[in-house]
């Protein structure tokens, strides 16, 4: 069964306002909301995360490794639409 994080990240990534990746997130134009990363993500791009999130100001949180993060063998995404990054962030707590 999936967690209403996952789906949450998936209506996402169909909607067009996630960003996947260290070095997308870190060229991204788009005004991000939260910044997600999973814990098997590395120190170097970990650190790349906390620099942006210091730079933007947006709030970064460690999530599981759901399936839907698996397949695109991605370890780091940016949501960009409130309302979901809003969503994401009461179910994460």
């Amino acid at each position: 069964m999936k967690s209403k994080v996952e789906t949450y990240i998936g209506f996402a990534i169909k909607k067009g306002s996630a960003v996947l990746g260290c070095d997308s997130i870190k060229s991204c134009k788009k005004h991000m909301q939260l910044l997600l990363y999973t814990a098997n993500l590395s120190d170097n791009s970990l650190s790349v995360l906390r620099e942006v999130s210091a730079r933007t100001g947006c709030q970064l949180a460690q999530i599981d490794e759901y399936e839907i993060l698996k397949m695109r063998n991605c370890k780091a995404l940016a949501i960009c639409d409130k309302s979901l990054a809003n969503a994401i962030c009461e179910n994460l707590m």
